[in-house]
This record gives structure tokens, C-alpha cells and sequence, in this order.
């Protein structure tokens, strides 16, 4: 394993989980929203989701900073559909769905201070996703709404562990 995906929609947790699973694999870390364009960021602010042609050019510049990176980095992201892990996947790359109550993910949101995806972007996002298949070998973790994000990245780590 070289690298770990956090995924999953807005709100899950995937950018604190990620970092504190990278701080454990003692990787380094890097969140996809830092490789959208001015222009992206500008369509979610104005709560508009993103379509395949807005993110099949940043799924190809993730793709080209996790190939860059062969030593082993942790990326959260989005990864919402099955055709945006397959331009992600690749020998090494582990994938970690954080499968969130909707309940929670809208008070998190709610919650979410100077963020540019917000509330208004949720029904989109959960319309957009489809969870891994047992085939894609991803871990899910069912994301318990007293759980931490230390918590997660500890779980996370020890599952990816158990699974080599």
C-alpha cells in the first residue's frame, strides 16, 4: 500500500480523518479540495454540484500528485463514483469510504464555517454517490456520531493493517 483515499461526500470527516491518518502512517497528506479550480470553487459556493467535466481534469491532476508520490501519501477526497476511484486506483491504492448518517452530515454542515461546500451541496453529493462495491476491496467505516476523527484514523489504520 502507497496510498490511502479517504473518501466520501461532504461533510464526512474525510480531510481531519485523512490527516490524522496520515500522521499515524507518517505520510504526508493532501486534500483534494486544495486542486480544484477558482471556477469549481466558485460553482459549489454558489451551492451548484460538480458535473463529470468539471471534475474528470481534477480527478487527472489527483491521479498525477498520487503518481508523483510513491512513497506513500494519504489524499481525502470526494471519489464519489465508481469512474472517478478507477482514475484513482491503482497498484498500492487503498480506498476508505466514511459511510455517515445523513442526519449527521446536515448538522455538520450546518455547523461548517467558512467553507465553500456547504449545506445546499449535500442533496447533490448523495445523489452523485455510489458506494464502493465489494469488488473495488474498499474499507468502509460506519461513522457513529460520538466517534472522533482520532478515533476513525486509529480504526482505519488498524483495519488497513489487518487487511495486508
Amino acid at each position: 500500500m502507497n496510498a490511502v483515499i479517504v473518501m466520501g461526500v461532504s461533510g464526512s470527516g474525510k480531510s481531519t480523518v485523512g490527516q490524522q491518518t496520515a500522521e499515524r502512517l507518517g505520510w504526508p497528506f493532501l486534500d483534494a479540495d486544495d486542486f480544484h479550480t477558482p471556477e469549481a470553487r466558485a460553482k459549489m459556493a454558489r451551492g451548484e454540484g460538480l458535473n463529470d467535466a468539471d471534475r474528470l481534469p481534477w480527478l487527472a491532476r489527483l491521479k498525477a500528485e498520487l503518481d508523483a508520490r510513491p512513497a506513500g501519501v494519504v489524499l481525502a477526497c470526494s471519489a464519489l463514483k465508481r469512474h472517478y476511484r478507477a482514475v484513482l486506483a491503482g497498484p498500492g491504492v487503498q480506498f476508505v469510504y466514511l459511510r455517515v448518517p445523513r442526519s449527521l452530515l446536515e448538522a455538520r454542515l450546518t455547523a461548517r464555517q467558512q467553507h465553500y461546500a456547504g449545506l445546499s451541496l449535500l442533496p447533490s453529493q448523495l445523489a452523485a454517490l455510489e458506494e464502493p462495491a465489494p469488488d473495488e476491496g474498499a474499507l468502509t467505516l460506519d461513522v457513529q456520531p460520538e466517534e472522533t476523527a482520532g478515533e476513525l484514523a486509529r480504526r482505519a489504520v488498524q483495519e488497513l493493517k489487518n487487511q495486508r
